[in-house]
Order: C-alpha cells, then sequence, then structure tokens
C-alpha cells in the first residue's frame, strides 16, 4: 500500500512535469490608444519541435515514472529508452550498454536524470531555477533532485557537501559532479554530462574532459538525502 506520504510526492512531481512539459507562452501589445494590437501568437513549430523533441521525450517519459514505483513499467523502459538511444547518438557512446546503465540506477537517480534532459535549450540565468523558462548550474541540479522527491541544497558548494562524496569509479546516472561553484549531472557512463554553463547560454549536453575529471568532485545526493513530504 502507498503511504500518503509517497502519493504527496507523486502528486507535486506530476504537476512538476506540467510545468517541464508546457513552456509559458506570451502576448505582447505594440501602438498606442485605439492602435494598441496583440501581436500574434505562435505556436511552436517544426524548427523548435526538432530541436527540443529529447527534451520532449524526456517529458514523456518522465511522466510515466512518476506514476509508478515500478522501473521495469513496460511502457515506462520503451520511453527511457528513446531517450537513452538518442543520449548515446549525442555522445557516440553505445545505445545498449548505456540503457543497460541506465536501468540499473535507483529511480530517483533516474527521475533526476530525465528531470533534468527536460530543460534542455533552457537558458542560463544567475540565481533562477523556473522549469522551462530559466535556470542556473545549481537551480537545474535542484529542479532535478527535487522532481525526485529529493530535498536539496540549492547552493552549488552545498550540492558537493562532503558527505555525498563517492568515487569516479561508483558514480552512477543523475549523480554530481562539479567543482568550485559549477555544477553538473552525469548520464550514467563515459564523461557524458548536462549542465547549464554560463549566463548567455542554455542547457546543453557536454564531455568533460579527463584532465577535468580527475580534479572534480562526485557527489551522490542519496546518500543523505531528505525525501519531501
Amino acid at each position: 500500500m502507498i503511504r500518503f506520504a509517497t502519493i504527496i510526492r507523486r502528486s507535486f512531481a506530476l504537476c512538476m512535469v506540467m510545468a517541464l512539459a508546457v513552456p509559458a507562452v506570451a502576448t505582447a501589445t505594440q501602438g498606442q490608444g485605439n492602435d494598441m494590437k496583440p501581436k500574434r501568437t505562435q505556436m511552436p513549430g517544426e524548427k523548435f519541435r526538432k530541436r527540443n523533441q529529447l527534451s520532449l521525450d524526456a517529458v514523456a517519459a518522465l511522466s510515466l515514472i512518476l506514476r509508478t514505483e515500478n522501473i521495469e513499467d513496460h511502457s515506462y523502459r520503451a520511453a527511457r529508452k528513446v531517450v537513452s538511444d538518442k543520449v548515446a547518438a549525442r555522445f557516440k557512446l553505445d545505445p545498449t550498454a548505456l540503457d543497460k546503465n541506465w536501468s540499473r540506477a535507483p529511480r530517483d537517480h533516474q527521475i533526476a536524470a530525465l528531470a533534468a534532459i527536460t530543460q534542455l535549450n533552457v537558458r542560463y540565468v544567475t540565481g533562477k531555477e523556473d522549469p522551462y523558462v530559466r535556470v542556473d548550474c545549481s537551480g537545474l541540479l535542484w529542479l532535478a533532485w527535487r522532481t525526485a522527491g529529493v530535498d536539496m541544497p540549492r547552493q552549488a558548494v552545498s550540492q558537493l557537501d562532503p558527505r555525498m562524496r563517492v568515487e569516479r569509479s561508483e558514480a552512477i546516472l543523475g549523480d554530481i559532479t562539479g567543482e568550485g561553484t559549477h555544477v553538473q549531472i552525469y548520464l550514467g557512463m563515459g564523461l557524458a554530462m548536462i549542465h547549464a554553463p554560463f549566463n548567455g547560454k542554455y542547457v546543453k549536453f557536454k564531455t568533460m574532459s579527463e584532465e577535468q575529471a580527475a580534479r572534480v568532485v562526485w557527489t551522490n545526493p542519496s546518500l543523505i538525502a531528505t525525501y519531501r513530504l
């Protein structure tokens, strides 16, 4: 029997998915007096959909896993594989091996990674964590793990808490890596990451260099996770 607290967490997370899935569309006015007319609102076209298809695929997979505790659910596994195959293609990784790594990760790690991918192409703005609108690096991680039901610290330094540290060889999908005030989410194979770089840029994938991988901190939020009600 699902506990009441679990139901509340799941309901919040589903609301988050709705926020992730539907970008705000605003209308503006121009001119003055009786000449004021609303500008025509354009719905996302083919170019928008192609650019953001992977984030939309992640929304689909995320909505399924948030409705079940079973990461072996057939529909979810199929939706997750659509995402992992595209990530594998982006990083030139073995799609079968990557999907296997994703399937082995705990449910909260899978949710966090998928939630981060839904934010692809979202603009970086310092100090923000607005789904599908604007985020900074730590805001992206905060949103991702909050969707998984984990009360994450908001600041990058706290997200690299020594109590959560793991060895690089132990890192799994959804873990955090970073140094100083910049953090990223590990995508479960090789040195594949997703992050929000800096002002003027957008959430994107990144292959970390071996040099950087040797000096960064790796953390697993599940080690000291506080699950929200």
